[in-house]
């Protein structure tokens, strides 16, 4: 059994301070404006014409239009609804009605949420405190390109709930055992520890009573906060960067590689394995996802086993993240309220 003291109890909106995926890389276009939600506020991120990812509140200040529906023009952002303009620093450069070369009365800018642009993947910044000098990354992900593919959807379950299910395993064989034959549901010769500040967890999958069609399922994974995973499993490497949409809704990116098959027939092969991934997730994971009735992220009531352990290291890792920025974030305002006198 899982020592009690490895079980932590989060709510959805405790966040862990960190860098999290926002949109692919290959998602934000010169061409026209997209627009995302993530942790229940709606941004749009376009490109600048030097290239650079842009990202704003997608809402105009004029009469909150949507500027994820508008278009790129002369460089700058154009609100669909009545053309004002914003350039890529979030100022108000043209409201067509004041006429061309008018100047902008004040309180029109929009924020820019810093963003940070690195393996494939535009990030931006959650939490309190001054983000973090380098992206959250797990030593032998994949990187984009030929040989590998991406894909990414958005899924109707809470965020930690998808989170909690990528750390476990042992549902393999009994929730997919439709989808997924041929794999034992004996967790042996596990190992599941914290290795600078990732989970690291190993596993062979057997039969209880081998036989000609019931071969060893040899799994590894690595884990790393806020919720990044690499995944080594039936002949596949595999990223997952989960980030919440909102309480209910999650946005799962995930970039999938062969190393037994390289170029385009590995990108090929790994859309493929996409695929069917997302099918599994969505005719199986979701609905069993959705039965648990405890809150997303309470483990108070749960009773664990060996085969958690990665799952109970990985919200203790998460719980300490938190507890942590929290007292940080005390600490701060200690010290700028002795300041003050």
């Amino acid at each position: 059994m899982i020592d009690e003291s490895e079980q932590t109890s989060q709510t959805e909106t405790q966040v862990v301070p960190a860098w999290y995926a926002i949109a692919a890389s290959s998602a934000v276009v010169r061409r026209k404006p997209i627009g995302v939600k993530r942790f229940g506020e709606a941004f749009v991120l376009w490109r600048a014409d030097d290239g650079r990812a842009v990202c704003m509140p997608d809402r105009c200040s004029h009469r909150s239009a949507a500027l994820s529906v508008g278009k790129l023009r002369d460089g700058c952002l154009e609100c669909p609804y009545h053309g004002l303009r914003f350039d890529p620093c979030g100022r108000c450069v043209l409201i067509p009605a004041n006429g061309v070369g008018a100047p902008v009365p004040p309180g029109f800018d929009l924020p820019t949420i810093s963003l940070r642009e690195e393996h494939g993947i535009v990030w931006f910044w959650r939490g309190a405190g001054e983000p973090a000098r380098r992206v959250p990354w797990i030593a032998g992900a994949s990187e984009p390109g030929i040989g590998s593919a991406e894909y990414w959807y958005a899924l109707n379950v809470p965020y930690l709930r998808i989170v909690e299910n990528l750390l476990d395993f042992h549902h393999f064989p009994i929730l997919h055992r439709t989808m997924l034959p041929g794999i034992g549901s004996r967790m042996d010769e596990m190992d599941a520890h914290v290795e600078d500040g990732v989970v690291a967890f190993s596993a062979t999958m057997r039969y209880e009573k081998p036989g000609a069609l019931k071969q060893d399922t040899p799994i590894k994974a690595r884990f790393a906060l806020p919720s990044l995973a690499l995944i080594d499993f039936g002949g596949f490497h595999v990223n997952y960067f989960l980030t919440p949409i909102d309480e209910r809704r999650c946005w799962i990116y995930a970039r999938y590689r062969s190393p037994r098959i390289g170029g385009l027939l590995g990108t090929a092969a790994g859309k493929l394995a996409a695929r069917y991934d997302r099918a599994i997730f969505i005719l199986q994971d979701r609905h069993a996802l959705l039965s648990q009735v405890d809150p997303p992220g309470d483990f108070s009531k749960f009773k664990f086993y060996p085969a958690d352990r990665a799952l109970a290291l990985f919200f203790g890792m998460r719980k300490q993240a938190i507890l942590e920025a929290h007292r940080r974030a005390s600490t701060n305002a200690s010290d700028a309220a002795a300041a003050a006198g």
